[in-house]
């Protein structure tokens, strides 16, 4: 079977689209990596103009994307829940009662993925090249570590 892993941002109309995109690049086709946001208001909603702009650049089409409550999800399924800041693994962990060991930070140790939301389109290029270099580390981990790392923390 497959290995599920699910990226969560705020509204899973920016940031987490990207980061599903370039993780599922760096983990291949033995993983499904999937995409939702902790925000109920915006399910339904397409994809940031930006992140879709800035997706097509690289040759990613997320001109089909079409955004997802965590909250309508079983959590369970997944081997990874990977978040883009601490607030959102937190509320992953303590209000959704998602296994902690199972929950990550991308780009832990430097606060997570900010925000380009009012940053333009030079902000989603910033975002995609932080999620560019962060990527291949979170993969690794997913790949490689299975849970014996709960911590966060990257290999040497």
């Amino acid at each position: 079977m497959m290995e599920k892993v699910l990226c969560v941002c705020v509204g899973n109309i920016s940031r987490s689209p990207m980061m599903q995109a370039v993780l599922q690049q760096h983990l291949g086709a033995a993983f499904q990596v999937e995409s939702a946001g902790m925000s109920k208001e915006l399910t339904g909603r397409p994809a940031n103009y930006r992140s879709v702009a800035c997706m097509k650049e690289r040759g990613v089409d997320l001109s089909g994307h079409v955004s997802r409550w965590i909250g309508d999800l079983d959590l369970d399924q997944y081997r990874w829940i990977v978040c883009v800041g601490h607030d959102e693994a937190d509320k992953v962990r303590s209000a959704l009662g998602a296994d902690p060991a199972r929950v990550m930070v991308a780009n832990e140790h430097q606060g997570g993925i900010p925000d380009p939301y009012e940053l333009g389109l030079a902000g989603y290029r910033e975002c995609l090249a932080l999620l560019d270099r962060v990527m291949p580390h979170v993969a690794r981990r997913i790949s490689g570590a299975g849970l014996a790392s709960p911590n966060g923390r990257q290999p040497p």
